[in-house]
């Protein structure tokens, strides 16, 4: 924040928002900041993963009912509100459509119970926007067909040089669903900072290869979402609207995926 990050990306499975919301309470009390110049996602119904299920931040989703579902969304809204110690977040998100690999029958009917507490909510004023994260074309479809009054506004997914997703691409762009990339320098051994042909184009550029696999995410109108613990990194990573890829490079990048 004091480096000037004003996009603040959250999740009540993450287990941060209480951290953040202390730095935000001393920094709205000192009034270096006011509540509308930060904008904050987070993210509720994750389902229950090995390895990651933590008392009140996951679910049990696939042995609940859909009215269970709604029940439990609500508390979880009030609680990320509550973590945070704001009255509202800017972009609320359902962030999976169901538990990894679920087939059950019943997944749809919980997606549609939980979309429709977000629509109470951004009814109420308690989210700016709502939106949806790791959802596909069809679970979108399937959303709206459901009875959904309220097309998602963000879809956050992992996206970066590796990873190119053109049919949801397509339909969010088609549909004005608004694409968030997560993840957008790679995960692990998938870490695209020593690409041959990122580092080409950054050291012909004088550029980080950060600056340039971020770049080409920006030219393809995704908002992005890196993540890093260096103060260099992180500098480099707001300085991205001082150069552009041209088509060439654009086009290698893009053979990657």
């Amino acid at each position: 924040v004091s480096m000037g990050y004003t996009h603040i990306d959250t999740a009540l499975v993450y287990r941060s928002q209480k951290q953040i919301g202390a730095v935000l309470a001393a920094k709205f009390m000192s009034g270096e900041l006011r509540r509308e110049d930060v904008f904050i996602t987070s993210k509720l119904f994750h389902g229950e993963m090995a390895g990651l299920t933590r008392r009140g931040s996951t679910l049990p989703l696939d042995d609940m009912t859909p009215e269970e579902v709604a029940e439990a969304i609500e508390g979880q809204f009030e609680l990320i509100l509550e973590e945070l110690g704001v009255g509202y977040v800017d972009i609320m998100l359902m962030h999976w459509p169901a538990i990894m690999d679920s087939k059950n029958k019943n997944n749809a009917a919980r997606r549609l119970a939980a979309w429709k507490v977000l629509e109470n909510m951004l009814e109420r004023g308690q989210a700016r926007a709502i939106g949806v994260s790791n959802f596909s074309e069809h679970h979108i479809e399937q959303l709206m067909k459901d009875g959904a009054k309220v097309l998602p506004h963000v879809n956050q997914i992992e996206a970066s040089v590796y990873k190119s997703w053109h049919d949801i691409k397509a339909y969010c762009d088609e549909k004005g669903i608004k694409l968030m990339a997560y993840s957008p320098l790679g995960l692990g051994k998938e870490s695209l900072l020593n690409d041959p042909v990122v580092l080409s184009i950054a050291k012909d550029k004088g550029l980080a290869p950060s600056q340039v696999a971020l770049r080409y995410l920006i030219q393809q109108e995704y908002a992005v979402l890196p993540m890093s613990s260096s103060e260099e990194r992180l500098r480099l990573n707001l300085d991205l609207f001082s150069f552009t890829l041209d088509e060439d490079e654009m086009n290698k990048l893009s053979a990657l995926g």
